[in-house]
């Protein structure tokens, strides 16, 4: 964009007493501040790259990673006025690095908690509180700007006045009356963004503010109301700050926004300049945007679903109901952001999942490979409840890759199917697995996999042999590793013998494969492991070897061959007297396969067990398994299960397990805490963040499992 004439007379004049300031004097974060004049002038320019190098130089430096300094604050006044310059381009930017310098109500005392260097941390506080008062003290400037031709300056203002004005009532009647003249459906978005943020933080506006949204969601109160995502953005903000005044029609009032936005253009999008391409972070992280997000019409629209969805949270009627309608949608990105939010939604909350994994099936069936692919990818994730998508799954599966086996077999769509539906424990995945696994990536999750498959692996542990026996495992440890978890959860003794190379030369070859080899001998069982032992001498020495790596393995091999001998009981007192959380684990583990027989060390689980420490602490789950199958006492068991439950939420499924198979023991306490779990909308693990993350549906459908045979114990009195 280029800055007219009179914009630029103008402008010269702001930054009249530019040189006046002694910047030298002052600091950023990269030393003395004598280049914050050109990068302030910089903001002023004409060209576009230029302006983006030096707002990138401003976050930079002046406002490195949020920080402030005493240059920062002597910028405030000039950001100020540039702001003011009508006609400058870029200035909603301005804005937004000024929004960031003032902190939003930054915790200075928390700050001072934080205090390690002295005067220079107190310098920095006074810095901190300066920016502060030097903001807020221009945010009525602000007020003179909403009516200005520059629509995204208009956009950003919104906010930013919530922010800085010291007035909200003010605040208030302005964003309810720019609602009913304003026409750009982008700052009408950004009004309801801030009224409903300035009803969160005032709580003498909040009753106002929230009849406001409550006539926006009705069609009320705007200048223009359809077609612009104000009464979804209405919506979202009222589910954040008054959800009990979201209106019955919630759900349809979004889908028919929905269908709106994907029916016509949106009429405020503007024809833009394309960005400059400048050695920036703000080109790169644009840039990353732009591969992760592509350009969408109605772009709008999916991100208030989105942020309708996070703002409705446990309401997951009305969020599984939104997914449905937006995983039939006929708009591309629509169904590319219903993909991502079905993983988000099915995976941490427990909700009617039939419909939407099927939804998810019939998008394997996309023409699109990248939609195919993500679909996929979620399914994976949902092994546990994915039935109703295995028939597309097998389908998808049996038509081949459209091309020979890579090694990244797995970032294709076919691979991705491929995986999900060996997740499932199908045999239709065998074949499909056997040809990738010859040479291609082995996946982290195969042994799981291979677990589940059961008796239908078997076509499976030749190749495993033949990748186990072929090179230098210590050259690829982790694939190695993966491997042999594959090959144990086989339970064919052929997989033995590159085991077993492995362990004699360990002893060369440093211990990275030690506990991968003996932790995959010790499950292929007795016979496996009793060969082991008669192969390799190291494994009885490490038995006794209190310091060294692998040595639970050992002992988990001793005891699959010859139970709890005396070397055994030695080593699992001492990795249960450990101060270390590893070998104390470990320990619990071999200790709870050996069940009764590891009696000799039952008084130091029970000491552990007494202990809220050690009981309510994130290894309490282990700890309650291993007292209930070597003690074998219900009372005490149910007394360490009290401590674990509330303990650590980590280990519930744990403590039902334990629960499931204590029969009626328990029940008074119990059954009211197991219909407490079971009703929680949450699946376990789900901590309410705002990211990205999926959480185990494998562990929270086993923790439903359990609560309900507990409870069906409980019923039948025994």
């Amino acid at each position: 964009m280029h800055v007219p004439e009179g914009v630029r007379d103008g402008v010269g004049d702001v930054l009249k007493g530019l040189d006046e300031v002694d910047w030298a004097s002052m600091v950023h974060a990269y030393g003395d501040a004598s280049d914050v004049p050109r990068l302030l002038r910089g903001l002023a320019s004409e060209d576009a790259a230029e302006r983006e190098i030096a707002l990138d130089g401003m976050y930079g430096a002046v406002h490195h990673q949020g920080d402030v300094y005493d240059s920062t604050v002597a910028c405030v006044p000039f950001l100020f006025e540039l702001v003011r310059t009508e006609g400058l381009p870029g200035r909603a930017d301005l804005v937004e690095l000024l929004c960031g310098i003032d902190g939003d109500g930054r915790d200075l005392d928390e700050l001072e908690a934080l205090d390690e260097y002295g005067e220079e941390h107190e310098k920095w506080i006074a810095w901190y509180a300066s920016a502060e008062r030097e903001v807020r003290a221009r945010g009525g400037l602000l007020l003179d700007l909403v009516d200005d031709p520059d629509p995204a300056l208009r956009a950003a203002l919104p906010r930013a006045l919530v922010q800085l004005h010291g007035e909200p009532g003010e605040v208030l009647r302005l964003l309810r009356h720019r609602l009913a003249v304003e026409r750009d459906g982008a700052v009408l978005r950004s009004l309801v963004a801030a009224l409903g943020e300035l009803g969160r933080r005032h709580e003498q506006c909040a009753d106002e503010a929230c009849d406001a949204l409550e006539a926006l969601t009705g069609g009320r109160g705007c200048a223009e109301p359809d077609g612009t995502g104000v009464r979804l953005a209405a919506l979202v903000q009222l589910a954040r700050c008054a959800p009990h005044r979201l209106p019955e029609g919630t759900v349809g009032i979004a889908v028919d926004e929905m269908r709106t936005a994907r029916g016509t253009p949106p009429r405020e999008e503007r024809p833009a300049e394309a960005p400059p391409r400048t050695p920036t972070m703000i080109a790169y992280l644009r840039a990353l945007e732009s591969a992760h997000r592509p350009p969408a019409r109605s772009r709008w629209a999916t991100e208030l679903l989105e942020d309708l969805h996070r703002a409705l949270d446990d309401r997951i009627a009305g969020r599984f109901a939104l997914l449905e309608d937006q995983l039939r949608s006929p708009d591309r990105e629509q169904r590319r952001a219903a993909i991502d939010m079905a993983g988000l939604l099915l995976t941490g909350w427990r909700g009617p999942h039939e419909t939407p994994v099927r939804l998810l099936g019939e998008r394997l069936h996309e023409a699109d490979p990248g939609l195919r692919h993500m679909a996929a990818a979620e399914l994976i994730w949902l092994h546990p409840i994915g039935g109703p998508a295995v028939g597309d799954l097998a389908e998808r599966v049996a038509s081949g890759p459209g091309f020979p086996p890579q090694s990244r077999w797995t970032e294709t769509s076919w691979g991705a199917a491929v995986c999900a539906l060996a997740a499932q424990g199908d045999a239709r995945a065998v074949p499909a697995l056997r040809e990738t696994l010859r040479h291609g990536r082995v996946p982290e999750e195969l042994p799981e996999w291979v677990g589940r498959l059961g008796p239908a692996s078997a076509p499976l542990v030749p190749v495993l042999c033949r990748r186990l026996d072929a090179g230098d495992p210590w050259e690829h440890p982790w694939t190695w590793e993966r491997l042999a978890g594959a090959a144990a959860a086989t339970g064919a003794l052929e997989c033995l013998p590159p085991l077993l190379r492995v362990l004699r030369g360990a002893g060369e070859r440093g211990p990275r494969l030690l506990g991968p080899a003996l932790d995959a001998v010790a499950a292929l069982g007795p016979e496996a492991a009793a060969e082991a032992l008669s192969a390799v001498p190291l494994i009885r020495r490490l038995v006794d070897d209190a310091p060294s790596a692998g040595r639970y393995g050992a002992v988990a091999v001793v005891a699959a061959a010859e139970g709890a001998t005396p070397g055994v009981l030695a080593a699992l007192a001492d990795g249960l007297a450990s101060d270390r959380w590893l070998p104390r684990h470990e320990a619990l583990s071999v200790a709870a396969r050996l069940g009764r027989a590891a009696a000799g060390v039952l008084p130091r689980i029970r000491e552990l067990a007494a202990s809220r420490e050690a009981a309510g602490g994130w290894a309490g789950g282990p700890l309650l398994t291993a007292l209930w199958r070597v003690g074998g006492d219900a009372e005490e068991t149910l007394r360490c299960a009290a401590r674990v439950w509330e303990g650590d939420v980590t280990n519930r499924p744990d403590v039902a397990a334990v629960l499931a198979v204590l029969g009626r023991a328990g029940a008074e306490t119990w059954e009211p805490l197991l219909r407490a779990e079971l009703a929680s909308p949450r699946r376990h693990g789900n901590t309410g963040g705002g990211g990205r993350m999926r959480c185990r549906v494998d562990t929270d459908e086993r923790l439903l499992r359990d609560c309900r045979r507990a409870l069906r114990n409980y019923a039948a009195g025994r």
